[in-house]
């Protein structure tokens, strides 16, 4: 989310709530009905997008040096209509993939997760003319996309933030659902058995917010789902780890600086053994903000030190784990307080100590890193969005081992 300030975090549940109503491009009360859907078929597409006014990326994820994928919307310039974009990389360039759009005012991916040629999700929500939004489950079969059935929670607002497939009959969506008039939203968790989505209970500390913005799920059975609630006037770290027959919350760092806001936006486990976490604290009385980096060590989350490029906001929205000396995390920084474009932040761990690693920014204005996946030591891959002339475009970045380059 950006605010005045600077991006100051992860999507908060109210915020994007009242953004979804009333300030996202392609939401107005005006946009055109929507066309049923072509066929699903590559259409080549650089990795700004295909829109002349807004393009973004909130997700990617690659399981091997030829095959990755990207997603997030962009506004439709025929309809209006803020619709779902889905890019792939199949080793040699990205192009664009048709998918469903089931909404006739908008239709946001915020996650995705490749689980090989023939099996991948993302996930989001979508809204009609009426108010209120509804999950939207996408799955790649090798041959297109198509929308899956999410399961009702009964709730006038539901959203999808992040996915992590481990097999054809293993898969977690994160989110949350709730009422926007009352202000209270519960953490929700689906698991899919190869058949169907159903949700599964989860914990939901806060007396009035508590969302999920991240899971990642492990080939032994595990999960772990990252997000925030609310208690009183601070917002704190909410970390919830799946045992194989619960969902449980796990005791996790929450710094209080003079803001009290602490985020999480994503993690990555790579076993039982060893998971990361990060977000950030952003400071609302003064400004600055804090990049937050948590790690598993097998009883808690304890606070790890992470760098701060700016002098203003500093926030990391993904987190990908190779293995437990190499993982890489996103965001973005402000070098004043307040004022001046974001840059493209990136950090990666060596297994020793946080450091960060110097990453290209596509234009002058501001450039936003939402996501970053990484399948081996020399191929990473870091996704989100820039400013050019009022339009914002989409930013695709490649780690090739030695150094990031715009792709």
């Amino acid at each position: 989310m950006t605010t005045a300030g600077g991006r100051t975090a992860v999507l908060l549940a109210a915020a994007v709530l009242a953004a979804a109503a009333a300030g996202l491009p392609g939401a107005g009360a005006g946009a055109a009905a929507r066309p049923r859907p072509a066929p699903a078929r590559p259409v080549t597409a650089g990795p700004v997008g295909p829109s002349s006014v807004y393009n973004t990326l909130t997700s990617v994820s690659a399981d091997s040096a030829d095959d990755a994928w990207a997603v997030g919307s962009y506004v439709n310039n025929t309809t209006g209509v803020r619709d779902t974009l889905i890019l792939h990389w199949n080793g040699t360039a990205w192009s664009r993939v048709a998918s469903p759009n089931p909404g006739t005012r908008f239709n946001v991916l915020n996650g995705v997760s490749a689980g090989g040629a023939k099996n991948a999700w993302a996930v989001g929500f979508y809204r009609n003319q009426a108010a209120g939004a509804l999950p939207l489950i996408l799955h790649w079969n090798g041959t297109s996309w198509s929308q899956v059935t999410a399961p009702a929670s009964g709730m006038p607002q539901t959203e999808l933030n992040g996915v992590s497939t481990v097999s054809g009959r293993n898969a977690w969506a994160a989110g949350f659902a709730g009422k926007p008039a009352a202000g209270q939203f519960a953490t929700l968790l689906l698991h899919w058995n190869g058949t169907a989505w159903a949700p599964v209970a989860s914990p939901n500390p806060g007396k009035t917010d508590s969302f999920l913005q991240g899971v990642s799920a492990t080939a032994s059975g595990g999960a772990w789902a990252v997000g925030s609630y609310h208690r009183g006037t601070t917002l704190h770290t909410l970390v919830l780890q799946w045992s194989g027959t619960a969902w449980a919350q796990v005791k996790s760092a929450s710094p209080a600086p003079a803001g009290r806001y602490n985020l999480l936006a994503g993690v990555s486990a790579i076993g039982q053994g060893h998971a990361w976490a990060v977000g950030n604290n952003p400071n609302l009385t003064t400004g600055p903000g804090q990049t937050l980096v948590l790690q598993w060590n097998g009883t808690s989350w304890p606070r790890m030190p992470s760098p701060d490029a700016g002098a203003g906001a500093n926030v990391l929205t993904g987190v990908s784990a190779v293995s437990s000396t190499d993982v890489w995390a996103v965001g973005d920084s402000q070098p004043g307080v307040g004022s001046g474009p974001l840059r493209t932040l990136i950090l990666h761990w060596d297994g020793t100590a946080w450091s960060q690693v110097s990453g290209p920014n596509a234009s002058p204005a501001s450039n936003v890193l939402n996501g970053v996946s990484a399948d081996s030591a020399t191929d990473a891959w870091a996704v989100g969005y820039y400013l050019s002339k009022g339009v914002r475009y989409a930013l695709i970045l490649h780690w090739d081992g030695t150094v990031w380059s715009v792709r």
